[in-house]
């Protein structure tokens, strides 16, 4: 089996609200280990590596938590102009599934730009900690998007998110 590499290679973009989980994501995709933080404005610049699935490449680009694709900062215009200018395959946009109204505006710019959109719903072992229950399904049938669940931290539901985006591209 031959990998596609080359003009092959999908690019991602990671995007979502600062501490949602996305480093955590990037750094289970990719086996690389970037620097996470409970931070706004931690990740400044973005970060990229590539990880192989189904013997196809991607390279996922980690790009700055933002809350908003209407650029107040040095970080937001970085992940903006990634998402509106990068031309990326797809977007993955993290949510934490602790406070799932406060991420969905993001998630609704990014779909006003483009339908290459999977939302992962992170931190759900967080979420059941405290007796929160999200319903995956009426999600992605609201969004019209595949909607994936997900606690990045003990590696739960990237196998289906790595899935998601291979369909996806």
């Amino acid at each position: 089996m031959a990998l596609e590499i080359g003009g092959g290679k999908k690019t991602i973009a990671l995007a979502g609200n600062p501490n949602v989980g996305k480093s955590t994501v990037f750094n289970a995709l990719t086996g690389m280990n970037q620097h996470t933080g409970n931070w706004p404005g931690k990740t400044v610049a973005t970060a990229s590596g590539d990880y192989i699935y189904r013997d196809k490449m991607f390279h996922l680009v980690d790009i700055p938590g933002t809350y908003s694709l209407l650029a107040h900062s040095a970080e937001e215009e970085v992940a903006r102009d990634f998402i509106c200018f990068g031309r990326p395959d797809a977007t993955v946009v993290v949510m934490d599934a602790t406070c799932l109204e406060r991420n969905l505006n993001l998630v609704l710019q990014i779909l006003e730009i483009t339908p290459r959109v999977i939302v992962c719903v992170n931190l759900l072992d967080e979420a059941k900690k405290k007796k929160i229950e999200v319903d995956l399904q009426a999600l992605a049938d609201c969004l019209q998007v595949p909607v994936v669940g997900a606690a990045a931290r003990s590696k739960e539901g990237l196998d289906h998110l790595m899935e998601a985006i291979f369909r996806m591209t």
